[in-house]
């Protein structure tokens, strides 16, 4: 029973569950594609997301209304949400790349301090 409590107390301590918030975005758009207005509204609305992954692995994440769910795992470095690779967590940061028709887009985020 002992061994039951201390494993759940650690995974509530656990730096890779709860809420995460956007850090920083940065846009890499293709200039001939693109035009600087473009490129303001793509990084406003990446601003927007948030990531929530709870004790029982399963992440929720929220992007401009949509929200998608599914089981996350960690291996090594890599964040995987239904076994398709998500992002990195280097440095209690997570770090996402998108890739676009018209160039990539890097979000990072930082991890809320828990209520």
């Amino acid at each position: 029973m002992m061994v039951l409590l201390l494993a759940s107390c650690h995974r509530d301590n656990d730096p890779f569950i709860g809420r995460w918030t956007v850090e920083k975005v940065n846009v890499e758009f293709d200039e001939a594609k693109s035009t600087p207005e473009l490129v303001r509204q793509y990084g406003e609305m990446e601003k927007g997301n948030l990531i929530e992954i709870s004790n029982d692995s399963l992440m929720t994440f929220i992007s401009d209304g949509d929200t998608l769910r599914g089981k996350c795992s960690l291996r090594g470095q890599s964040l995987y949400c239904q076994n398709v690779l998500f992002g990195q967590f280097k440095n209690g940061i997570i770090l996402t790349e998108t890739l676009t028709p018209i160039g990539k887009v890097k979000v990072s985020y930082k991890k809320l301090p828990s209520p």
